[in-house]
């Protein structure tokens, strides 16, 4: 063993606990003095505080388990690591450590006894009953508040620096999270409820915590920039984006990048998945719209699911989005929850038998209960008209040699074969486009003929896989928006310049003079302009219009700029560069009265701050698109009722069959929907929508290939019925899911702006800060800063005395004066931890309150199972006075933290063996709480008691 007397010794701090060689007693020191080289050390032993003089050689380590201490750096740098419990103490290398569990983090740390001093703890003031100072009320509030306030945002990361008011439910989610004990989760909020702002809520939230260095996001193509702006503008995280702002040759490359955006497309290639393989482990991946991650049992899994199958094991952290995961396929819906949770695939199995493993993966909130911060309900619902056109002469004339056309397709599609499935496709393509507009079936016809003529069509060189596009047209997200120019490139590909069928030529050449006398007088074109823009563009309305193929957009964009050419049209489609589609969608607010989008902005993109009125120009085959389309508008953030336009034109089976189905959804909606007039407004969009949803209208047009619309409503009757037979299948997986509820959630408090105003009220006295005024309405504090402060803080102007602070987001973005408070200020900040520490005291008081007893704030903490702290709670804990049960999280406490507090007038009892009993109570409620929460994957780290009071009503005797 190294001898200790001939080490180089260090100096003992004052306050710290030291002992003698043999001796039992403890000291503490007082000060020290070197004289010629020997240092001498004061110390005051037992209760007396007798001092006397030792050589530093003669003391040691003096601390035992049990103790609070704080450790003094020797540093101008290093901060002190704040309070902490000693667990053990020992020697090495000659030297006496002692470990600390720091009550900030709950990490373990070996540290010099020299450096260490012991602090009266709020546990010792409450046993030892000391006479409270004249502001130890307040102290005690304001110590609470910080800690509640720093709690709060670790669970919900809703005081952090955002440019967004978060909603209660969205805070909610993130509070069930973080409060979890797995990380796991598929989030499946309605449309429009704002998933994203979830995800950045969660992100700071994980990121107070540690857990958020390394995020991936993976996203569809189209919205990977809206991603990167909403992380930026609105939580100040900036993410890169792989394949458009970097890439990664070298796996050692990724050193540099940890905060990433990829779309799913991109990452899809074999190339791309490897070089997210060699990446690392990432803390969280967020996949977002994960229903695309599509696996059929007995069949192989998609590229996308395989993708998501190979990220899996590089997280611990897995989230998906999805507004609609389940969609009548309950396999599919399964092998997405395998995903996130393979320890509960035994479980999956037995789905619905036991419908409540669901919970244990998904949250799920509706946009019928989705509330303000005032509990007022935000979403006001939709009105949707069904606007039929008649047919012209022209018109019908044109339908019934479509018709004619069609069925010899048809039944030459019948031979089989490769070629016989591509002309079947061309077939029904060729439907979806005239059901459409003339104007895309009749450019589809053109190329056809120009096909047929052996003229060649240098842009139609499209790499088409059938099965792929199978798919694709079934997930509805591939963007191929220019249908015909795919249907003309696969009747090349399998029968050159060979016709379909005999007379084929013939036929067209009859269709496409059909078509021009369509065109000169189109009433769905007419009807479209006369009376739906003509009314709104004199109200100076702006619109979204959708169709689902390029031909029709540009035929609507030129009647557009013919008609009003001064009112501005925007477009997107699925030719543009994601640059093109951020200008034109800026363009659109700011100054466009009309945007014209394919099914490209179906999804993900947002246009509802300046718009609530959409047109469907047609009706797609897959009716879920329709809810998709709204989603644009009926979302947060929209202050009106959204008006939906479906133009519906009678043009052949398949518009009439559309027609019907529609009809018989709205039939069902009005059933459904007679509830109270409070909740009808969102349930009606809400059940239209999980019926369409889960309609398999595409399944029944392309089947009834002789297009008979006699048996058609029979077979609409079906699919609807199949349709509610799948809603109730998500209605009872779905039944153990709790989502917000604003009545179930009121007695929880929540901490917002408010509350931070509050604090920095209360707490700015004792920081010399002088409050100079109050303006708007007391939302802006003027302050005037102490000279020891100014310069110090980077958010205030270099060499500012007077700042004007606020904790209004709204406020500080409008005002460039205003300097906003949250959890990003280093001032705010640097008041939570001052509240915290010793020197600002407040560990024990007494108030005056109508209830009487003991009132203990715990912070519990859990780690993982290799010891890694992960989550913190706040605990309050009250033990009524003559009473023997104690109340976990009072509802009073709350209240307590936003109001001044006085003392109580009489003392409460002195007598040890009372305190004691009572502090034994209350400890026993906390380690009971811990313990209730513990399960495989969180194991206990610690309990400490921060503050104590005695409650004491003045008219106690």
């Amino acid at each position: 063993m190294v001898n200790v007397h001939n080490l180089s010794p260090n100096i003992p701090v004052e306050g710290c606990f030291v002992c003698v060689d043999g001796g039992n007693s403890l000291g503490i020191v007082q000060e020290h003095k070197n004289i010629n080289g020997m240092v001498s050390v004061k110390v005051s032993w037992g209760a007396n505080r007798q001092t006397k003089w030792h050589n530093l050689m003669e003391l040691r380590n003096g601390f035992r388990r049990g103790h609070i201490v704080q450790d003094i750096p020797r540093s101008n740098t290093r901060k002190p690591l704040g309070t902490g419990t000693v667990l053990a103490t020992r020697q090495i290398a000659g030297r006496e450590l002692v470990s600390v569990q720091l009550h900030n983090t709950g990490e373990s740390r070996w540290l010099p006894f020299e450096r260490l001093v012991r602090i009266r703890d709020a546990r010792i003031k409450y046993q030892r009953a000391e006479a409270p100072e004249a502001d130890s009320g307040e102290r005690f509030r304001l110590k609470a508040l910080a800690y509640a306030l720093d709690s709060w945002n670790q669970v919900t990361g809703a005081l952090d620096r955002f440019d967004v008011d978060p909603l209660p439910h969205q805070i909610d989610l993130v509070h069930r999270i973080m409060t979890s004990e797995q990380s796991n989760w598929l989030i499946a909020d309605d449309v429009g409820l704002g998933k994203t702002i979830e995800v950045g809520l969660l992100l700071a939230a994980m990121k107070r915590r540690r857990q958020a260095r390394r995020v991936l996001i993976v996203s569809p193509a189209g919205v990977v920039r809206q991603w990167q702006d909403e992380m930026d503008d609105k939580f100040s995280e900036t993410f890169r984006i792989y394949g458009l702002d970097f890439n990664v040759n070298q796996p050692d490359h990724w050193s540099g990048y940890n905060k990433v955006i990829v779309s799913l497309d991109r990452i899809k290639s074999d190339l791309h998945s490897s070089v997210f393989a060699e990446a690392g482990d990432w803390d969280i991946i967020v996949f977002d719209e994960a229903h695309h991650l599509t696996k059929t049992e007995h069949q192989a899994a998609t590229q996308r699911y395989q993708i998501a199958e190979q990220l899996r094991h590089q997280t611990d952290a897995f989230v998906f989005l999805s507004g609609t995961p389940h969609r009548g396929k309950t396999d599919q819906f399964i092998n997405i929850l395998r995903l996130l949770r393979p320890d509960l695939v035994s479980r999956f199995v037995n789905i619905f038998t036991d419908p409540s493993v669901v919970a244990e993966v998904v949250l799920r909130n509706k946009k019928s209960l989705a509330t303000d911060a005032n509990g007022k309900f935000i979403f006001r619902g939709q009105d949707t008209h069904l606007v039929k056109v008649s047919l012209s002469d022209s018109a019908k004339e044109f339908s019934n040699r479509l018709q004619h056309y069609l069925r010899n397709g048809y039944a030459a599609s019948e031979a089989g074969g490769s070629a016989g499935r591509a002309i079947g496709f061309v077939m029904t393509t060729y439907r979806k486009l005239a059901s459409s507009s003339i104007a895309a079936i009749e450019l589809a016809l053109q190329r056809r003929l120009a096909r047929l003529q052996g003229i060649e069509d240098a842009h139609s060189a499209i790499d088409v896989n059938l099965a792929e596009l199978d798919d694709a047209f079934q997930e509805g997200t591939d963007g191929r928006d220019d249908l015909e120019r795919v249907a003309d490139t696969v009747s090349k590909s399998v029968t050159d310049v060979n016709p379909f069928f005999s007379g084929e030529q013939a036929e067209i050449d009859g269709l496409l003079a059909a078509a021009k006398d369509v065109k000169k007088s189109d009433q769905k074109l007419q009807r479209f302009l006369d009376e739906i823009v003509s009314p709104l563009e004199k109200e100076r309305e702006k619109m979204l219009i959708f169709t689902e193929y390029r031909a029709t957009q540009q035929y609507i964009v030129n009647a557009l700029e013919q008609f009003y050419p001064d009112r501005g049209v925007s477009q997107i489609n699925g030719s543009m560069s994601l640059d093109e589609k951020r200008r034109n969608i800026h363009e659109f607010n700011q100054r466009s009265m009309f945007m014209v989008s394919t099914e490209a902005g179906g999804e993900g993109i947002n246009l509802h701050e300046q718009c609530n009125i959409l047109v469907n120009y047609d009706l797609p085959w897959n009716p879920g698109r329709l809810v998709q389309r709204a989603g644009r508008l009926y979302r947060y953030g929209q202050t009106k009722r959204v008006i939906v336009f479906n133009l519906l034109a009678d043009d052949g089976f398949d518009s009439k069959a559309l027609g019907m189905m529609l009809s018989r959804v709205y039939t069902v909606e009005r059933d459904l929907s007679y509830v109270s007039p409070e909740f009808r407004e969102g349930l009606e969009t809400e059940i239209i929508g999980e019926v369409l949803e889960r309609m398999d209208i595409a399944s029944l047009l392309t089947e009834n290939k002789e297009m008979n619309i006699s048996h058609t409503e029979d077979d609409i009757n079906i699919a609807l019925d199949r349709a509610e037979e799948a809603k109730k299948q998500q209605e009872h997986l779905f039944s153990h899911i709790e989502g917000y509820d604003p009545q179930a959630t009121a007695a929880m408090h929540k901490f917002g702006p408010d509350d931070v105003l509050v604090f920095l009220e209360g707490i700015l006295p004792y920081r010399g800060v002088q409050i100079r005024n109050r303006l708007y309405g007391g939302r802006v504090l003027e302050l005037e800063l102490p000279d020891e402060m100014r310069g110090r803080f980077s958010e205030f102007p270099e060499r500012a005395t007077v700042v004007r602070i606020t904790t209004d987001r709204k406020l500080a973005r409008s005002r460039e004066n205003l300097i906003q408070m949250d959890f990003k200020s280093p001032f705010f900040s640097s008041l939570i931890e001052f509240a915290k520490t010793p020197e600002f005291k407040g560990e024990y008081t007494n108030i005056a309150r109508q209830e009487s007893g003991v009132l203990g704030l715990y912070k519990l903490r859990w780690q993982t199972d290799q010891g890694v702290p992960r989550e913190e709670a706040l605990l309050s804990v009250f033990l009524p006075h003559g009473s023997q049960s104690v109340v976990a999280n009072p509802a009073f406490f709350g209240r307590l933290l936003i109001q001044t507090t006085e003392l109580g007038k009489h003392t409460s009892s002195l007598d040890p063996d009372v305190r004691r009993n009572a502090l034994a109570l209350i400890d026993n409620q906390a380690h009971a709480h811990l313990s209730s929460r513990c399960t495989a994957l969180r194991h206990p780290n610690d309990v400490v008691l921060l503050a104590t009071a005695d409650l004491i009503s003045n008219k106690d005797g």
